[in-house]
């Protein structure tokens, strides 16, 4: 049973994430190496069961049209996505802690896939995989929202400083009432599909037992905190350079104006990736931890 499963999963992954990681490769939605990344993180939250990889095509999906919509506006400010789309680091940045939060979940189902009573940390590893993925959704909407319109962004922990938009721990209104905006969705699908796997025994979701008014709270909360985490730590760890003529701080090393940049602070090491997966694993853990309690 458990190998006929993973098999079956494998397959099912392969055949629906290949043509659209194909076609997110031929509109530009994702780079070469960013599409082959993504199919790997499909078959690893495939195990995890079909809703689970409709939550994910939600937040693909999402993200990709938000990329693409004014486009050319987020283009002339640096803040767009790179033309060739989305390569493999920044994929893992979106999904990685997600997808390990998946495998970790698919290993106890096929473990556990004849106990009738699942095991204790089950729903925490369950809630964490939610929250890694409504943390990717809020940070990506607040983003691509937020860079959007001619609104210069706050640096969070320095409110008095502006940064150039799309600049990690820049923050404005607009971007952070599309962070809510972004979780919120994530916890309202996944909602929706917890009560239809219940109600018809929808396998395996219908094995997680979680308090579902309360598991909605926990994934829109730590959904949301993880975007404003993300830009704490982008402000306060992530690599800053500043350009000597636009007297801007930036996250790259040559500025929209053409001028070179010059290193101001940060860790070299912490990119906006690295940023991602910190802020992922620290929301994702405390929503791990919450359910626990909560849930």
């Amino acid at each position: 049973m458990p190998a006929e499963y993973i098999m079956q999963q494998i397959l099912l992954a392969l055949t629906l994430s290949i043509p659209i990681g194909y076609i997110a490769y031929k509109r530009h939605g994702l780079s070469l190496s960013g599409a082959i990344t993504a199919i790997i993180i499909a078959i690893a939250v495939f195990l995890t069961g079909w809703q689970t990889f409709l939550i994910f095509l939600v937040f693909f999906l999402s993200s990709t049209l938000l990329t693409k919509w004014r486009y050319m506006i987020k283009e002339k400010k640096q803040a767009a996505e790179v033309g060739r789309g989305r390569g493999w680091k920044q994929v893992i940045g979106a999904g990685g802690i997600a997808s390990f939060f998946a495998l970790v979940l698919a290993v106890n189902l096929v473990n556990k896939c004849y106990n009738p009573e699942p095991p204790y940390l089950l729903k925490g590893f369950f809630t964490a995989m939610l929250a890694a993925i409504a943390t990717s959704n809020a940070d990506t909407w607040a983003v691509e929202i937020g860079a959007a319109f001619n609104k210069e962004p706050r640096l969070i922990t320095k409110p008095w400083i502006r940064v150039p938009a799309g600049t990690s721990g820049g923050v404005t209104l607009i971007g952070e009432l599309a962070s809510i905006a972004g979780s919120l969705l994530i916890s309202i699908v996944a909602l929706i599909l917890y009560w239809i796997s219940h109600m018809y025994e929808l396998f395996p979701w219908n094995i997680f037992i979680v308090n579902s008014s309360r598991l909605v709270l926990v994934v829109f909360i730590f959904g949301w905190l993880g975007e404003i985490l993300d830009s704490i730590v982008g402000a306060t760890l992530q690599v800053k350079y500043f350009c000597p003529n636009c007297r801007k701080l930036t996250d790259k090393s040559i500025h929209k104006c053409g001028t070179k940049t010059e290193y101001y602070g940060g860790f070299k090491l912490v990119t906006n990736e690295v940023t991602n997966l910190i802020a992922t694993s620290i929301s994702s853990t405390l929503a791990f931890i919450c359910s626990l309690y909560m849930l």
